[in-house]
């Protein structure tokens, strides 16, 4: 497995892969190995959540920067200090990218290691791979979960400096991963070729989605390099009617009550077929609210 992941990403240090049990427990392991209670950790909001809820498990001093109005990342992070760094790239919840450059000037001002969080990457034409070369305090971590449809069976992979890779592996436990896991991984990269043409539908789908909606007056669908559309409301007080009036029809969407979410709702991008019903489906609804 590690073999073919180096194949697949075009490595060619052995040293530099570390395999987990899923996304969770390599952000498990890197806590273990790099924070003691006390320690700051950046993270950004709206993002995954997960960052935020281990490290408050290990008492780190959390440091959380919002992002700005486009959810881009904000001048302010180029000054800020700690020991590590949480970017997910695209970005949950709007499925945003953030460019080589940007990443790159985190890892040169920030004082300690950067993870960038790549579990959507196989729906974008941007990954921050090439950087590894030059950023010797840059984690990228990948998962089997989303494109690869594996989730349940827990196994995802990080890619780093070979002496981050080395600290990695003193302290995960020795088998962390399971033989049957491990055989899907390896058919997944050896069959990633249709993999990577359904990726390829769903992208088409996504501009397809995304167009579409674009053409209903009152709502706004943001770009997305994920398997999902972020759509803003801009009366929010519409946003529950569309969620509660979808669900009737047996559409399920995810609507966000937090703060600076109340207008969005987040979209999956499904097949052509499922997709089609949706649009019908949100034009009847629309013509009611919109």
């Amino acid at each position: 497995l590690n073999v073919l992941l180096r194949d697949k990403d075009t490595l060619t240090n052995r040293n530099s892969v570390f395999i987990g049990n899923g996304s969770d427990e390599i952000f498990d392991v890197i806590f273990k190995t790099f924070i003691d209670p006390g320690d700051e950790v950046v993270i950004f909001y709206p993002s995954y959540g997960f960052y935020k809820t281990i490290a408050s498990l290990y008492n780190a001093k959390i440091t959380e920067i919002r992002l700005t109005d486009d959810f881009s990342i904000p001048d302010s992070t180029f000054t800020a200090k700690g020991k590590l760094m949480f970017v997910n790239s695209p970005n949950n919840p709007n499925g945003k990218s953030y460019g080589n450059a940007t990443i790159l000037k985190l890892c040169g001002s920030f004082p300690g290691i950067v993870v960038v969080d790549e579990a959507y990457a196989d729906f974008s034409r941007q990954t921050c791979l090439s950087l590894l070369k030059k950023a010797k305090n840059l984690i990228i971590n990948r998962s089997f979960s989303k494109s690869f449809s594996l989730a349940s069976l827990r196994i995802g992979y990080a890619l780093a400096d070979s002496e981050i890779i080395k600290e990695l592996n003193r302290v995960k436990l020795p088998y962390n991963t399971n033989y049957i896991a491990q055989v899907a991984a390896i058919s997944s990269i050896k069959h990633r070729d249709k993999i990577f043409e359904r990726n390829k539908k769903i992208i088409e789908e996504r501009v397809r989605l995304t167009e579409e909606l674009n053409k209903f007056n009152g709502i706004s669908v943001l770009p997305s390099d994920a398997n999902f559309i972020f759509v803003k409301f801009e009366d929010k007080t519409k946003t529950l009617k569309f969620v509660w009036d979808l669900k009737e029809f047996k559409i399920l969407v995810r609507h966000f009550s937090k703060p600076g979410l109340y207008h969005y709702i987040r979209v999956t991008v499904g097949t052509k077929e499922d997709n089609n019903k949706f649009l019908a489906t949100f034009a009847k609804i629309a013509s009611k609210y919109l």
